[in-house]
């Protein structure tokens, strides 16, 4: 078979066997003119195999002359606080096509797929923040699948506009401590007054000042039980719709807690003010009237076995550790552990560390051209995605940050062992953006963000022509961060001919980094060799450990101030589906949770404080404890009868749990059972207030679209993950056209068919047959003549 020759119907070509079989038997037994049958029979396989219709696939580039652009102008509420004619302006400077959406929500994502055409690019003219419809991830993604480019501009607020948020949990314990945290987002700077009232009673004012978002953590005491309403207030101003928050705190009575402990604990001291606290050494018969239970520093012993059923019907479960407890006690392959999120042996976390590439992709890199043509910066990128295949770097979390006029944050730490081609396709897609400045110190700032995020250690990989002779300011702030970070930092400086200079070997020798240079087309296969075995530092003897939040998405570390080291530590393993909350520097676990059955457990592999983690029951790093145990408790209300839902926004669809015996009927809402005396309400909010279920109230504030004020910081980095860029508005007029021409590029597949030349073949094989016997007969007729 000819290669790359395909058939349209290629079930038909199995009649050619048969057919040329029977054929050469009839020539061969029967045919007079073994010639003329032979030439009938190629005439008839010729046609069969016409109509199995042959076919190669053309692959050919096709690049639009005249690039289709579409313009997509945000008009939303949110976008007030920007300059209302930009897009317009860009549209008229590049031809393009103009499209507008208006509303009091941000459906961006819809919104991109309704334009996103083969091979047109998108000028998104937007904050940025899409807050219904399909998320701009996804959007973004399926716009490059189908060979979208979606550009963005960057824009600035021109006037000012301040809303305010209070976060913090629904419910709250009486008499107990409330923490909640009040955000002020503002377009420009702000400068005003908050107040903020519990039942209409001033319990904070003061002058603040927001220069785009401001956060203040605030304390309150509920002296009664039922429902309570916080209230945030800032000055009027240009949209009075944010400028008020309201915040629905249901407050129970003191739920009932067991510890369960074999000496005098310092954690009674800790919780006997926020619970009914009982403490015993022992089991008690009947656990029902506890909402959660502390195991402090136990050794393991069958009594506990009747904890599984305990913590399987929804009691909580906290676990402390110590001299007694996890691989010190007994726990490895007990009916305990088999409910523990962890198991008591020790874990490995190579892959604690971190390493953070900053790649350089200002304007300069795609000027430069090595002597066969390729860029500077194809070269670099190259090199990074060769870096990403080394082996000593398997085992990181690996996260990307890109520089030019801006920094932006391409993409967090994720593992590199599962994320390598992630990773390799977004260094790919880099492209320079803003103009041709090299802010190095501005990457540097990001990646160290993202280090010190990362709870864990850290190294960094710094590539770039080091071409920053005309930005003294920005070599010395360079040279201060990477004094500051003492991480262990790579510089490579890549070159198109040899001799090239830069201002990477001045950084190096100033501040201890590693230093080396690639001259197109070098390649590379490692950055670093093993240390001589004589100048291997010495073995550190710890006497300490400090103590990282690796997962702030989650109710015990959200607003967790945690500043605190421990001398000791059970070393155990998280089991999978497990979440890792707080861990030392290497990624060893310290707090590790799971919900089991319909309970919650919370494993605390470091003591009560007595001899290994005193500094972790002193303030602010003490809120841990108290927030593990109400994490543990959840909701201390009886199920029967009980109501639980989030604070919402109007006009956006608000779902509320109800346990019941009988189906709820509230009106206007859509009700649905889930399960046993369970039933969920939706219902769409069309104005702010409380909303009372019973005596269960929920706040509904002012549309989602005036959450966020000011361009999402976020956006650069999802446009150029999706092989997108981010222009000013004059770099728009000056190259958007250019750039869209280059990105329309695209390759087409088409179907070239051998059919007709088949059949063409056929007739003149018939046209032969014809010729031939006319010239023997008029032979034939020049012999007979007298």
């Amino acid at each position: 078979m000819i290669q790359d020759l395909y058939f349209a119907r290629p079930e038909l070509l199995w009649a050619l066997p048969p057919l040329a079989l029977l054929g050469l038997v009839y020539v061969h037994l029967r045919a007079r003119n073994k010639i003329l049958a032979l030439s009938r029979l190629l005439i008839f396989c010729l046609i069969l195999a016409a109509a199995a219709n042959p076919y190669f696939v053309q692959t050919q580039v096709v690049q639009s002359q005249k690039p289709s652009i579409t313009v997509l102008d945000d008009k939303t509420g949110s976008m007030t606080v920007f300059d209302p004619d930009v897009a317009a302006r860009v549209a008229d400077l590049t031809g393009a096509s103009l499209r507008t959406f208006s509303g009091d929500s941000t459906p961006l994502g819809d919104r991109i797929l309704q334009h996103a055409l083969p091979g047109s690019t998108i000028l998104l003219v937007t904050d940025g923040y899409s807050n219904s419809g399909r998320s701009l991830e996804d959007a973004l993604a399926l716009a490059r699948s189908s060979n979208s480019t979606v550009f963005a501009l960057d824009i600035d607020p021109v006037k000012g506009d301040a809303g305010v948020e209070i976060s913090g949990p629904n419910t709250a314990v009486l008499g107990g401590d409330y923490p909640f945290r009040v955000m002020v987002r503002s377009s420009l700077d702000y400068s005003g007054p908050l107040s903020v009232y519990a039942d209409e009673k001033k319990i904070y004012s003061d002058q603040i000042q927001a220069n785009g978002s401001a956060s203040i953590k605030i304390s309150h005491s509920f002296l009664e039980t039922g429902n309570h309403i916080l209230r945030a207030v800032i000055a009027p101003d240009m949209q009075p719709a944010n400028d008020v928050y309201q915040k629905s705190i249901y407050v129970v009575p003191k739920p009932e807690v067991l510890l369960l402990t074999s000496s005098d604990s310092s954690l009674a001291q800790n919780l006997d003010d926020l619970y009914k606290l009982t403490a015993a050494s022992e089991l008690p018969p009947s656990l029902d009237s506890y909402k959660s239970i502390i195991l402090d520093d136990i050794e393991y012993s069958s009594s506990l076995d009747r904890l599984e059923d305990y913590v399987r019907e929804g009691g909580g479960l906290v676990v402390v550790g110590g001299k007694n407890s996890y691989d010190l006690g007994e726990y490895r392959n007990s009916t305990l552990e088999r409910f523990l999120p962890v198991q008591s042996f020790p874990s490995r976390f190579e892959g604690g560390k971190t390493l953070i590439f900053v790649l350089d992709i200002s304007f300069s890199l795609l000027s430069t051209l090595t002597k066969d043509g390729t860029t500077l910066l194809d070269y670099e990128k190259a090199l990074a995605v060769e870096l990403l295949h080394s082996p000593q770097f398997q085992d990181y979390n690996v996260g990307l940050v890109v520089f030019g006029t801006r920094a932006y944050n391409v993409i967090d730490p994720v593992p590199l062992s599962r994320s390598q081609n992630v990773l390799a396709d977004r260094i790919a897609t880099l492209a320079p953006t803003g103009t041709e400045n090299s802010y190095l110190d501005s990457g540097l700032e990001l990646a160290r963000d993202m280090i010190q995020a990362s709870g864990g250690e850290g190294e960094m990989i710094v590539l770039s022509d080091g071409n920053l002779q005309n930005y003294g300011d920005v070599v010395v702030r360079s040279k201060e961060l990477i004094r500051e970070m003492n991480i262990t930092t790579r510089l490579i400086q890549v070159q198109a001919i040899p001799g090239a200079t830069g201002s990477f070997p001045d950084i190096a020798s100033s501040t201890g980094s590693e230093f080396t240079y690639f001259v197109y087309p070098d390649s590379l296969t490692t950055i670093s060799t093993p240390l001589p075995e004589e100048t291997r530092p010495p073995e550190k003897n710890i006497t300490s450990y400090d103590l990282a939040v690796v997962n702030q998405n989650h109710y015990i570390t959200t607003d967790l101030e945690l500043n605190a080291t421990i001398t000791g530590f059970n070393d155990v393993t998280p089991k999978p589906g497990s979440l890792r909350l707080v861990a030392l520097t290497d990624g060893k676990p310290v707090l590790t949770v799971w919900r089991y059955g319909l309970g919650r457990v919370a494993a605390l592999t470091t003591d009560n404080g007595i001899s290994w983690a005193g500094l972790l029951y002193r303030s602010p790093s003490s809120q841990l404890i108290s927030s593990v145990v109400n994490w543990a408790v959840g909701d201390p209300r009886p199920q029967e009868d009980r109501v639980e839902g989030e604070d919402g926004w109007q006009n956006t669809p608000l779902q509320i749990t109800i346990a019941s015996n009988s189906r709820p009927s509230l009106p206007g809402a859509n009700v649905e059972k889930i399960g046993d005396n369970r039933y969920t309400a939706t219902f769409t909010p069309n104005s702010s207030g409380i909303y009372y279920i019973g005596d269960y109230g929920v706040a509904v504030n002012y549309p989602l679209e005036y959450r966020y004020i000011g361009y999402n910081p976020d956006l650069p980095s999802l446009i150029m993950a999706n092989g997108g860029k981010v222009f000013t508005e004059e770099e728009a007029g000056r190259s958007l056209i250019a750039e869209a021409s280059r990105v329309s590029q695209r390759m087409t597949e088409e179907r070239v068919s051998r059919r007709d030349a088949l059949l063409i073949i056929a007739l003149l094989i018939f046209l032969l047959e014809i010729v031939s016997r006319k010239i023997n007969d008029i032979r034939r007729q020049g012999r007979t003549k007298p």
